[in-house]
C-alpha cells in the first residue's frame, strides 16, 4: 500500500485513510507513506505513524515520483496506491486482490467517489467528476475491462510496473498543478508489455475522495478542463492518437452528449440548474478542446518547473556519450555537476549504452537519467540515432553536450540547432587506447568546427584547451570560458597521520592502456625490489585489467599489487583510500584536467605525472613531479622511490569545489538565455 502526500492540509484525511486501512477485511502487507519533499511534514508523520513506514521521495518533485519511490521500496507482488485524500471502503484490498487471480490482469482500480466539503454545486455536472480526481458517469457500473484507471485508486503488478519503467515522471503533478495523463500512459503500457495484459475497473472497490471547496468554482472547473487537453496532446505525443485517445473518443460521442439530454430533461421537468449542467458540458468539452489544440500535436510533455514561488525553473539537458553512473572522468563531472544544478534547475541526463535497451529511464539525486541505445555493441563509437528523437521529447532552455570525441556531440549539436536550442559544449578532451584515434583527433575536432562554431559558449576545463582548440579552430577566446573541474572538499580533510605505515604508491583511473596503468606496474618492479614492503593499488575497472593482472604475474608482483575500485557516486571512499596512499602516479598519455590528480594533492598525497596535457598545468603549478610519458621504467621507478622519501607536500593545488564549479555551469546558462535572441538562425528548419 502506497499513499503519497505533500502537505499538512491534508493531515486529517491521511489519518483517516491509515485507520481505514487497518480495519480492512484483508490486512496490507505494509503501507508505505511517501512525502513529497515536505521534511517537516515527514518528521510530522514519523511522529505520529510510528508503526508507518514513512520516507521522502527520491526521484522527481511530483506525485509520479512519489509513487515510483514508493513502489522501489515496497516489498509486495502487488501494489496499490491511493491518494493522500482518498478513503477507501472496508473490503477494498480483498476486491482488487480477487482480480490478479486471473494472470492477465496487469492493474485494478476501483470507483472514486466524490466526498464534496461544501456541498456539491448545482451546476457541476456529473459527466465532469474527473476534474475533481473522480470517475465520471460514463464508467462501467461493474467490473470489466478499460483502458485505464485513475490513479488515486489503482493497483498493479509490481513485476509489470517496474519492466515498464513505472510512471513517467515528466507527466507530474506538483502541489496544485493541473498536469496530468500519468495513469493513462501506464496503463497503456502495461497492456501492450504484457501479451493479452487486461486492466479492469472495479465501481465497488470504491474511495471516497475528499473535494475541498475552493474545487466547486468554475475557474478551478474551466482550468482543469483546459489543462486535460495539454495533456492529452502530450500523451498522444508519446503513444499515438489511436491508444491516447480511445476512451475519449467514446466518451465525447456518447457520454456527454447523453448527459446534455438528461440535464435538458431534468430542466423541463422542473430543475433549472440542469440547464447550467447541460452548459457546462459544453464549455468544459470546448476549454478541454481548445487546450489540446493550443498545445499542438507536436508539443512535448515536460515536467512542472515552477518553484515554489510560482517562477519558471531553467530546463537543461546534458547530452553525453556514457551514463554519469559509469567510472571515468566525464562521467564523474556529470555526475557531481548535474546533481547540484537540479536544486536550482530541472535537469536531464540524455546518454548512450553500446548495445543496450532501446530506451531506460532511472531518477538519481533529483537528475533523470535517459539511456538510448548505440551501435556497434562492441565499440565505443557511440553511434546513436535514439538522441534525435529523445531531444526533442520535452522542452529545453539550453543543452549542455559534455565531451566531443564520439559520434554522439555532432548529433546533438545538430539536433539543438534543428530545435533552435542553444548548446555549449565542454570538450573533456581525454585520450584513448588505439592510438590511431588519438591522431585522428585534431581532424575530427576540425570536421566539427562548423558545429563548434555555432556553439553559443565552448568550455575549457584546463587552460591549455583555450589556447590549443582557439588555434586549431580558428575561434577567439572569447568563444571560450574556463571552468575547471571540482574536487569534493572531504579531500581536504583527510587525516595525513594514516599515511605513517607501509609506503603505498596508487594508479588510478579507468583500467585502459592510455591511462599508463601498465608504466607504473613496470616501473613498481623496481620499487618492490628495494623496498619490498611497498604497495601498489591499481584503483579502477575497465577492459584493461586481464592484460594489467598478467603482467603483474610476469613480474612477480602478485602480493605487492591489489586491484580494487570505488563507487563513481562516493567520493568520501575515495577520501579514505587516499588516505592510506602516499604517492599517486599517473602516467596516462593524455588527460585534460584530471579531477583524481587534484583530489589526490588536495588529500595530502605526492603525485608523480606523465608530462603531457593538462598533467603539464600541474607540473606548472608546483604540485606534481613530471616524468617523461615513455621514460625507462627503472628511471622511473627511481622517481617514485624518491618520492616516497620525501617529505609530505606543502602546496596545495588551485582548486574549486564541486559546489562553486556547478553554480559557474549555472551562471553561464542564464547568461546564454539571455544572449539567444542573437545566436545564427539555424541552416534547416526546424
Amino acid at each position: 500500500m502506497i499513499v503519497t502526500a505533500f502537505t499538512f492540509d491534508r493531515l486529517p484525511s491521511i489519518a483517516e485513510i491509515i485507520d481505514s486501512l487497518e480495519q480492512q477485511t484483508v490486512a496490507p502487507l505494509e503501507v508505505l507513506l511517501v512525502i513529497d519533499y515536505q521534511p517537516d511534514l515527514l518528521e510530522e508523520c514519523r511522529r505520529r505513524w510510528p508503526d508507518v513506514r514513512v520516507i521522502a521521495n527520491e526521484h522527481w518533485r511530483g506525485s509520479c515520483g512519489a509513487r515510483n519511490t514508493g513502489v522501489a521500496a515496497a516489498e509486495g507482488e502487488v501494489i496499490a496506491f491511493l491518494d493522500d485524500d482518498a478513503v477507501p471502503v472496508h473490503d477494498w484490498i480483498e476486491r482488487l486482490g480477487e482480480a490478479y487471480e486471473d494472470d492477465r490482469v496487469v492493474a485494478i482500480g476501483g470507483g472514486v467517489n466524490p466526498r464534496w466539503t461544501a456541498g456539491r454545486p448545482r451546476w457541476f455536472p456529473a459527466e465532469f467528476d474527473w476534474i475533481v480526481g473522480c470517475a465520471h458517469s460514463g464508467m462501467p457500473k461493474q467490473r470489466e475491462p478499460v483502458r485505464n484507471v485513475i490513479a488515486a485508486n489503482m493497483s498493479v503488478r509490481r513485476e509489470d510496473y517496474l519492466a515498464v519503467g513505472g510512471l513517467r515522471e515528466e507527466f507530474s503533478r506538483i502541489e496544485k498543478n493541473a498536469a496530468g495523463g500519468e495513469e493513462t500512459d501506464l496503463c497503456i503500457r502495461l497492456r501492450a508489455h504484457r501479451d493479452g495484459g487486461v486492466v479492469l475497473f472495479d465501481p465497488a472497490a470504491s474511495v471516497e475522495h475528499i473535494v475541498p471547496a475552493e474545487r466547486g468554482d468554475p475557474r478551478y472547473y474551466f482550468s482543469r478542463s483546459f489543462a486535460e487537453g495539454r495533456s492529452k496532446a502530450a500523451l498522444s505525443t508519446l503513444v499515438g492518437s489511436e491508444s491516447g485517445l480511445e476512451a475519449e473518443r467514446t466518451y465525447v460521442r456518447r457520454t456527454l452528449p447523453a448527459g446534455v439530454f438528461r440535464y435538458l430533461g431534468e430542466a423541463l421537468r422542473g430543475d433549472p440548474a440542469g440547464v447550467g449542467r447541460a452548459a457546462m458540458i459544453v464549455l468544459g468539452l470546448s476549454a478541454t478542446v481548445a487546450g489540446y489544440a493550443t498545445a499542438g500535436r507536436a508539443s512535448n510533455p515536460s515536467p512542472a518547473s515552477a518553484d515554489e514561488g510560482g517562477e519558471e525553473r531553467l530546463r537543461v539537458l546534458m547530452v553525453t556519450p556514457r551514463s554519469p553512473l559509469e567510472q571515468g572522468g566525464v562521467e564523474r563531472h556529470v555526475s557531481e555537476v548535474s546533481r547540484r544544478i537540479a536544486t536550482e534547475a530541472e535537469v536531464e541526463v540524455l546518454c548512450t549504452e553500446p548495445g543496450g535497451a532501446a530506451r531506460q529511464d532511472q531518477v538519481r539525486q533529483g537528475v533523470k537519467i535517459r539511456t538510448v541505445r548505440a551501435w556497434p555493441r562492441d565499440r565505443d563509437y557511440y553511434l546513436a540515432p535514439g538522441i534525435w528523437r529523445e531531444m526533442a521529447r520535452e522542452r529545453w532552455d539550453v543543452v549542455h553536450i559534455q565531451s566531443y570525441h564520439t559520434l554522439v556531440p555532432p548529433l546533438a549539436m545538430l539536433r539543438a540547432l534543428v530545435l533552435r536550442i542553444p548548446y555549449v559544449v565542454t570538450f573533456h578532451g581525454g585520450g584513448h587506447t588505439s592510438e590511431v584515434r588519438n591522431r585522428l583527433r585534431p581532424l575530427q575536432r576540425l570536421l566539427m568546427r562548423p558545429l563548434l562554431r555555432r556553439a553559443a559558449r565552448l568550455v575549457a576545463v584546463a587552460r591549455f584547451e583555450v589556447e590549443r582548440y582557439g588555434k586549431e579552430l580558428g575561434l577567439p577566446p572569447e568563444k571560450f570560458v574556463l571552468i575547471p573541474n571540482g574536487i569534493d572538499l572531504s579531500f581536504t580533510q583527510t587525516e595525513s597521520t594514516q599515511r605513517n605505515g607501509k609506503p603505498v604508491v596508487a594508479s588510478v583511473g579507468r583500467l585502459e592502456r592510455y591511462k599508463g596503468h601498465h608504466r607504473v606496474i613496470a616501473a613498481f618492479a623496481t620499487v618492490h625490489e628495494r623496498r619490498p614492503e611497498a604497495q601498489l593499488k591499481i584503483v579502477g575497472s575497465g577492459p584493461y585489467e586481464p592484460e594489467l593482472k598478467h603482467q603483474v604475474a610476469e613480474l612477480g608482483l602478485g602480493e605487492a599489487v591489489e586491484f580494487t575500485s570505488v563507487p563513481a557516486d562516493q567520493p568520501e571512499a575515495m577520501a579514505e583510500l587516499l588516505s592510506h596512499v602516499s604517492l599517486v602516479a599517473l602516467l596516462s598519455g593524455f588527460e585534460t584536467h584530471p579531477i583524481v590528480a587534484l583530489e589526490a594533492a588536495a588529500a595530502g598525497c605526492r603525485l608523480l605525472v606523465a608530462d603531457t596535457g593538462g598533467l603539464s598545468e600541474l607540473v606548472e603549478d608546483g604540485v606534481a613531479r613530471p616524468v617523461e610519458l615513455e621514460e625507462q621504467p627503472d628511471r622511473v621507478g627511481a622517481a617514485i622511490l624518491e618520492e616516497l622519501d620525501a617529505p609530505p607536500p606543502t602546496r596545495l593545488p588551485s582548486f574549486i569545489s564541486w559546489d562553486e564549479c556547478a553554480a559557474r555551469l549555472l551562471d553561464l546558462y542564464q547568461e546564454v538565455i539571455r544572449n539567444a535572441d542573437d545566436r545564427p538562425e539555424p541552416d534547416q528548419p526546424a
